[in-house]
């Protein structure tokens, strides 16, 4: 089991599930996920689980460090992505959601 440190499921894959399967971790892959680099893991340990969500059915995974100030955009069957900047623009299950990078990278700077 892996356990994100942020995640959205889309309504639809919610539908039917018990009060009882959504309480702790549910067992679903949810379609948006969201890693934050931390400094026991490696950035090539943290790709590789992103990599396993998207395979296990996520449509969109950041992998956010910090440190480096740039975003890994994960897609299934696309081309690992590299962004940074001001802001970020969700697609897919967050379409319409904006991350205001700049407000993120100051929270990390000493």
């Amino acid at each position: 089991m892996m356990n994100p440190n942020a995640s959205y499921v889309l309504p639809d894959k919610l539908k039917g599930l018990t009060k009882d399967d959504l309480t702790g971790f549910p067992r679903l892959c949810p379609d948006f996920v969201v890693e934050l680099l931390s400094v026991p893991n490696s950035v090539a340990k943290t790709q590789q689980k992103m990599e396993r969500w998207i395979e296990n059915g996520a449509t969109l995974g950041w992998l956010i460090d910090p440190d480096m100030k740039k975003v890994y955009v994960y897609v299934p069957g696309g081309e690992l992505a590299v962004k940074s900047g001001n802001t970020l623009r969700g697609q897919g299950p967050v379409e319409g959601f904006t991350l205001d990078l700049d407000e993120l990278w100051c929270r990390y700077e000493v």
